[in-house]
């Protein structure tokens, strides 16, 4: 397993290595910044490259459960955090569906408004649903014909894995291979060289790390 302080550390590790600089002016949180930033980038471009993902270890999972929710609403929502994306069409969602992972619901497209969603889909008797950018920021998923529905599975690839509720730093794993690993390190490291490079020999000079 990889947990994002072995990242961190070795990224400040090989920046020690190419700049004279104590390690307290490294700042861990934006470290980690750039970390869940390149580890996004890489996938995306791959899976635009590609057409598929490559690792389960990318991939978390986040097991819903409706509690306290109206059985007679006709949509659960649930605020969901932002997943890697792709294109219009394609993002980075894996699995959506029942909680034993092999029976999924069928994904709702463009091209439908909320009211033409609730007369369309009324009549239908399989699960459905649809993940929203709302305004603020906030992303939600919406089911739909799931009255009464208590547990959901999603497993999907997330621009910043941190933010899936109860996620650990200090005890969850880090969602990336060693192969992503080396490619996020690998980029973050060159990147902030060459951002800190110009100032990095001049006499005198009290470079940090931008923020």
């Amino acid at each position: 397993m990889i947990y994002l302080k072995q990242i961190v550390d070795e990224i400040k590790s090989d920046l020690l290595g190419g700049m004279t600089y104590n390690e307290t002016r490294f700042d861990d949180e934006y470290i980690e910044f750039k970390i869940h930033a390149a580890r996004a980038t890489i996938i995306m471009n791959y899976m635009m490259k590609t057409g598929k993902f490559i690792n389960d270890a990318w991939v978390q999972t986040l097991d819903i459960r409706f509690e306290d929710i109206d059985n007679d609403c006709d949509v659960r929502t649930f605020e969901c955090p932002n997943v890697i994306a792709l294109d219009g069409q394609n993002d980075g969602f894996i699995y959506v569906g029942h909680a034993n992972g092999v029976k999924p619901f069928v994904r709702i497209r463009k091209g439908f408004t909320t009211l033409t969603r609730h007369s369309v889909f009324k009549n239908k008797t399989e699960i459905m649903w649809d993940y929203k950018h709302l305004t603020q920021g906030t992303n939600v998923l919406q089911f739909y014909n799931a009255k009464r529905l208590e547990y959901i599975m999603v497993r999907a690839m997330f621009n910043n894995p941190t933010t899936i509720p109860n996620f650990d730093k200090e005890l969850d794993h880090y969602p990336v291979d060693e192969s992503l690993k080396k490619d996020i390190v690998e980029m973050i490291t060159m990147d902030m060289l060459r951002k800190t490079a110009p100032l990095a020999g001049k006499p005198g000079s009290k470079t940090e790390i931008p923020r």
